[in-house]
């Protein structure tokens, strides 16, 4: 039964707020989905206006109630292994975010204005305050995060995510794929090649023509190699191109001697087409490239290999956690693979050379021990899903690809409305909690003054005169410089005219 506490407003709000938040937020469904669901199956005929609001004081709300939960849970998350990430879009605040690395829970988010050392100083005090101190801090390679967490948090060893110091030193390591790609792409050697594929014939019956179609099939094969150009360091299509190129000018001899052996005639069409392959090959700005980067490609595998760190063809996934007593181990492979790569050369020398000491420059980071813990936690890939998890929300609700004005509004909310996700928040926080009960008891006021501040969260402060006012305005300062009155007269009219309506107190000395 509800308990009787006395509501801020009847009961109705309550409710339909409720109902509202989770189809909005539960379900991702967009307003006016929620508009025709409420009329038709709850004869509950609600403007598309009202539905947005309530969404929105939904969500401050859940904040709310999950500021008021999680502080006395704070025993039973220790130690606390804080991950924290920001995401933005251009020209817009960035939402940023603080979350327990084990259990997956938003402890603190902020809409920042940019993310900048002073503001994310003023984000970790805040969670400082709130939470006290983490035992481990884990970030990306950002200069501007390590910087402020040492500020804020002298005492606690920072963690580097292994995805982002890899794709940091692909291209210390992989110094030779660019060069083979302009080697490959020089004289629109490969735009030649298939042009050439679409002369060739699709099907055929005889000999001649299935091995012409061989051909063709041989050089879109080579091609579709580069389709998907993206994703260095960890997808290198250009040297995929190479691999097959080389591929194929093996098969065209063993065709070419089968041919012989056989006594049949061959196709022009092969012979052209070895000939072709084998002179992009040859060219020094491939031939070389390609030697050295195989070997590249050599230690980058070994290194990814000891670092326990793969990548399928989509996405990243999440690091398991790496043993500390292995890490040791770690280390010695990666230096052995580095001293077998040196034996190549004195090239080989210089780029290991590089590779060492962007190693070493990192290594307070990348091997960090906590002394409660076993292991080493080393990935911020869950936080950064989460966030690509709430701009999914927003595309399914808006039905826009556009996710920049909605993260810009709500992002900081809907961080907090991910614990909603979060098994551990659900089981541990949530329980026993009637959410009509929780909202009811919170403080009306409070609701109102977040609710204002949203605009401005995360914004820069502007002078209040609306976008549409804003010329009239500055020439209406400049027209009034053309009459005879005294400044007193006009002065405070004017600062009013800016101010919202209100009058200064005091005006400006001049």
């Amino acid at each position: 039964m509800r308990s009787a506490i006395a509501p801020s407003y009847h009961i109705l709000g309550y409710e339909a707020m409720l109902t509202v938040g989770l189809l909005r937020f539960g379900l991702d469904l967009a307003e006016a989905k929620v508009v025709a669901l409420l009329a038709d199956g709850w004869n509950l005929p609600l403007a598309q206006s009202t539905v947005s609001r309530l969404s929105t004081e939904f969500l401050v709300r859940w904040r709310m109630l999950c500021e008021e939960r999680l502080r006395p849970l704070l025993p039973g998350l220790a130690p606390v292994l804080l991950q924290i990430d920001g995401t933005v879009v251009h020209g817009g605040p960035v939402t940023f975010r603080a979350r327990d690395a084990r259990t997956g829970l938003t402890l603190w988010a902020e809409q920042l204005e940019v993310e900048s050392k002073p503001e994310v100083i003023r984000f970790l005090r805040a969670f400082r305050e709130r939470y006290g101190v983490p035992a481990l801090l884990i970030r990306d390679l950002s200069a501007t995060l390590r910087e402020a967490a040492a500020e804020v948090f002298p005492e606690v060893p920072q963690q580097e995510d292994h995805w982002h110091f890899l794709t940091d030193l692909g291209p210390v390591l992989l110094v030779d794929y660019e060069p083979l790609r302009h080697g490959l792409l020089g004289g629109e050697a490969l735009a030649r090649l298939a042009q050439w594929s679409r002369s060739l014939p699709l099907t055929g019956r005889s000999l001649a023509e299935l091995e012409r179609v061989w051909v063709r099939l041989a050089l879109e094969w080579i091609d579709a190699a580069r389709e998907h150009p993206g994703g260095f360091p960890w997808q290198l299509p250009y040297l995929e191109v190479a691999r097959r190129t080389t591929r194929v000018v093996r098969w065209c001899e063993h065709l070419l001697s089968a041919h012989r052996h056989r006594r049949i005639a061959v196709p022009s069409e092969v012979v052209e087409l070895r000939r072709r392959l084998t002179t992009v090959l040859d060219r020094e700005g491939v031939r070389i490239p390609y030697g050295r980067l195989e070997r590249e490609v050599g230690l980058w595998t070994e290194i990814r290999g000891a670092m326990r760190v793969e990548r399928s063809r989509r996405s990243v996934g999440d690091l398991a956690p790496l043993a500390a007593a292995e890490v040791a181990e770690v280390q010695r492979s990666i230096e052995e693979a580095g001293n077998r790569f040196v034996q190549y050369g004195e090239w080989a020398e210089a780029i290991w050379a590089k590779v060492r000491d962007q190693f070493e420059a990192h290594r307070p980071y990348l091997w960090v021990v906590v002394p409660e813990l076993a292991t080493v936690v080393r990935s911020t890939v869950a936080l950064e899903r989460a966030h690509r998890e709430d701009r999914r929300g927003v595309r399914h609700r808006t039905g826009q690809s556009a996710t920049g004005p909605e993260m810009g509004r709500l992002g900081a909310l809907l961080a907090f409305w991910a614990n909603a996700r979060c098994r551990w928040f659900v089981e541990e926080g949530l329980a026993g909690v009637n959410l009509w009960e929780a909202f009811a008891r919170q403080d009306p006021k409070e609701i109102r003054r977040r609710l204002s501040g949203l605009p401005q969260e995360g914004r820069r402060p502007k002078v209040a005169v609306t976008a549409e006012k804003r010329q009239e305005r500055l020439e209406a300062w400049v027209q009034l410089w053309d009459g005879a009155s005294p400044v007193d007269a006009w002065l405070g009219e004017w600062a009013a005219s800016i101010n919202g309506g209100r009058v200064a107190q005091e005006a400006p000395a001049r």
